[in-house]
């Protein structure tokens, strides 16, 4: 008995490479779907008929059984792991519903080596614009939190020790801008994934005369990848994928590393609702962060498929093997769905974390964040240099640390004692100015450089940011239209060659 896919072949498949190589090579390349394999063979079919490479009547038997396939869905292709792969499985099942004839004639000036490399950018595209949805979501999500709390105080941290006052909104309105740019790298993917192999064959073009365009064209790609072995060989474009959502996952995992942080009864900045909380098996007291924690976990989960994907394709030859243009994309594509989940999980614990305002404020005034404030009074209002300042005021603050003093019983006499001992002169601030430096909200209010944290430039980062995002929603609606117009090209063009087929 010889192989099931060519006479080349004399023995069959070891029940080995069956079970452990073929068999989950299909379940993989079919875990998408099959509308992206009929999408090919029909933009294909719709080729070949318009440069007359196929006749009519076999254009029409072709058409019938693509349209019958598709209606039929996933389960009606087979997955004979004796036919190596997901496209001969479908190949077989086209043909037995058009004829071995008419089946037999629609490969050619195709290999599997292009068809795999459209497939696979097919569904990147599509794994991309679902990432930057959740994206533009999660987003909206922190900006709308952040307009909500921009003038919620809570301290700033370096460190991990308390810094300057900030408020919450100015913090979230942080992270959303970090996912701006995360947003430009997968549109910057999205656009790398967007040029169309059909046509590449193997890895050396054909010598019929095929339209590369067209096809192109109507699976809605921007562009044919123009060198065919490059089009065979490349998967750098997965690179920009994973290296996005790589940059994407360390700033979800930051987030959720500060809300587990402050969340501790030992911070109580925030609170954590029941709905995105779990408890204990055997402590009944317990409220756990199950959210954050699983974001912590796959932010470092999704290095897995990249590290994988990069040493698989960087042993491999420049142009097609089973490995590089096989198995290259197949740890890749798990952590781009892990990717989307944490986005839709960061949304949720965005949309759902509440600050402990009152904890915040008191917080805020605590710890000598205010100190850089007096540092710069000391400037204004007594004419040092920034550098006598800041040794002033470390002078000032060790020595009411030592004293067991807060910030707020700090007053103009201990400021003048530090001046003496740090600068050998006297200073004498007024009171008022040294209690407006230790205010945490007039330090806040101060800040009213460009990107700075007060309420009011928060505010006009926040509306920046929305405008940017409704951009980008704007842009993905486009990509979107875009493809459903291609789509809707490729249906009238496979209905008007049905249609011509049948009148001859």
């Amino acid at each position: 008995m010889q192989s099931k896919v060519s006479p080349r072949l004399a023995e069959p498949l070891a029940p080995e490479i069956l079970e452990l190589v073929f068999q989950p090579r299909i379940e993989r390349e079919l875990a998408f779907g099959i509308d992206d394999l009929c999408a090919v063979n029909e933009a294909h079919l719709v080729m070949l008929a318009s440069t007359g490479l196929i006749e009519p009547a076999v254009a029409r038997e072709l058409a019938e059984a693509l349209s019958g396939i598709r209606d039929d869905g996933d389960l009606a292709v087979p997955r004979d792991p004796g036919r190596e792969d997901g496209y001969f499985n479908f190949e077989a099942l086209l043909m037995d519903r058009a004829g071995t004839d008419a089946g037999g004639r629609l490969h050619v000036a195709r290999s599997r080596n292009d068809i795999n490399a459209t497939l696979d950018r097919l569904a990147m595209r599509r794994v991309v614009l679902d990432l930057l949805a959740k994206t533009i979501a999660l987003r909206q999500a922190l900006l709308h939190r952040a307009r909500q709390f921009a003038d919620t105080i809570m301290p700033g941290y370096t460190h991990m020790q308390p810094a300057q006052p900030a408020t919450f909104g100015f913090y979230l309105t942080g992270i959303a801008q970090a996912l701006s740019r995360d947003t430009s790298r997968l549109f910057n993917a999205y656009h790398a994934a967007d040029s169309c192999p059909l046509g590449a064959c193997a890895f050396a073009g054909t010598s019929f005369p095929i339209d590369r365009q067209q096809v192109a064209d109507l699976l809605g790609f921007g562009d044919i990848h123009i060198h065919a072995q490059d089009a065979v060989a490349s998967r750098d474009y997965a690179w920009d994928a994973g290296t996005a959502v790589l940059a994407m996952a360390a700033n979800w995992g930051r987030f959720a590393q500060d809300m587990y942080v402050w969340g501790t009864q030992e911070f109580g900045l925030v609170r954590f609702p029941d709905s995105i909380a779990g408890t204990s098996s055997i402590m009944p007291q317990k409220k756990n962060p199950v959210a954050v924690e699983y974001l912590k976990a796959s932010s470092g989960e999704v290095i897995g498929g990249l590290t994988a994907t990069f040493s698989i394709l960087k042993g491999g030859h420049f142009s097609h093997a089973g490995d590089t243009g096989r198995s290259s994309l197949a740890p890749l594509w798990p952590s781009l769905r892990l990717a989307g989940n944490a986005l839709t999980i960061t949304r949720l614990v965005a949309e759902k974390i509440e600050p402990n305002v009152e904890t915040m404020r008191q917080r805020a005034g605590a710890g000598f964040s205010t100190a850089t404030d007096l540092a710069d009074c000391l400037v204004r209002e007594g004419g040092l240099s920034f550098r006598e300042a800041h040794h002033v005021v470390a002078d000032l603050v060790r020595d009411a640390l030592g004293r067991g003093m807060s910030t707020d019983e700090i007053g103009h006499g201990d400021v003048r004692d530090a001046i003496a001992r740090v600068l050998g002169q006297t200073i004498d601030l007024p009171n008022e100015a040294v209690l407006h430096a230790l205010d945490p909200d007039r330090s806040i209010e101060a800040r009213r450089s460009a990107g700075a944290a007060s309420p009011a430039e928060t505010r006009t980062m926040i509306m920046a940011a929305l405008v940017e995002m409704d951009r980008d929603r704007a842009r993905l609606g486009a990509h979107h239209a875009h493809l459903a117009s291609a789509r809707e090209r490729l249906v009238a063009q496979l209905e008007k060659l049905r249609q011509v087929a049948s009148s001859n």
